[in-house]
């Protein structure tokens, strides 16, 4: 028959080895709830922001004024803009606006234009325009008035050559360049400009997402500046 003493030994013994255990789930409970946690906060790292608290996805505005015969304007779309638009052509949204140091009147009932390389440069900026309203896929686009501006010195020259390389309703812009509505989105695109606060001061001016800071920047390396832009950045900024 067992004693009362070794009764007891064995009961305390049993109690500490339950007490142990006890405390053993605990610590690995608490692992793995932190472990748990860490793996959520490492999916909502990577996860894309339309996939996050933003139900769409982020794209930074690029808005350029430029003007159709200008070197710099050429150089910056040739350069700048057309490279970084094929790189994030899917977080960025372009808005060109030809116009640059252009003036604008208003007489017998419709607009005349003077600018700042002459009668030439106001016919192309107007075709210009007219591309851009014409034309709505946005890559097309921008082909499009990257290969005019490469050689716009013959305007309606460089808009045939170019329609014989991309695909583009020519006809439409050409009626659109012939009438008064060409005149009118030029017009426009006046308005536009000449409502940038700060004013323009260097053509082309680029603004990001409504903000015009940091030109000496952008023109230099625009693929950078817009990388800044993003909240969550995009892969193809860190390649």
């Amino acid at each position: 028959m067992m004693g009362l003493g070794n009764f007891r030994w064995r009961l305390v013994i049993v109690l500490i080895i339950g007490l142990l255990l006890w405390q053993t789930s605990k610590i690995w409970l608490a692992f793995l709830e932190g472990d748990a946690a860490a793996s959520v906060q490492e999916i909502q790292a990577v996860t894309p922001l339309s996939q996050k608290d933003d139900p769409t996805r982020q794209r930074v505005h690029v808005a350029v004024y430029y003007e159709a015969l200008c070197p710099d304007s050429r150089s910056f779309v040739m350069k700048q803009l057309g490279p970084t638009y094929r790189r994030l052509s899917a977080d960025i949204e372009v808005e060109l606006v030809p116009y640059g140091k252009a003036a604008t009147e208003k007489k017998n009932g419709g607009y005349q234009f003077t600018c700042q390389h002459g009668p030439i440069e106001c016919q192309a900026n107007i075709i210009h325009a007219c591309t851009i309203d014409v034309i709505k896929d946005p890559s097309i686009q921008l082909q499009f008035i990257t290969c005019m501006i490469e050689n716009n010195i013959d305007p309606v020259g460089i808009m045939n050559k170019c329609a014989e390389r991309i695909s583009v309703d020519l006809e439409s812009i050409k009626k659109c360049s012939n009438n008064e509505k060409g005149k009118e989105l030029l017009a426009n695109y006046g308005k536009m400009t000449n409502s940038l606060v700060p004013g323009i001061s260097f053509i082309p001016t680029i603004t990001l997402d409504r903000s015009s800071d940091y030109q000496v920047r952008i023109l230099k390396n625009l693929l950078k500046e817009v990388c800044l832009h993003f909240k969550i950045t995009p892969k193809e900024c860190l390649s």
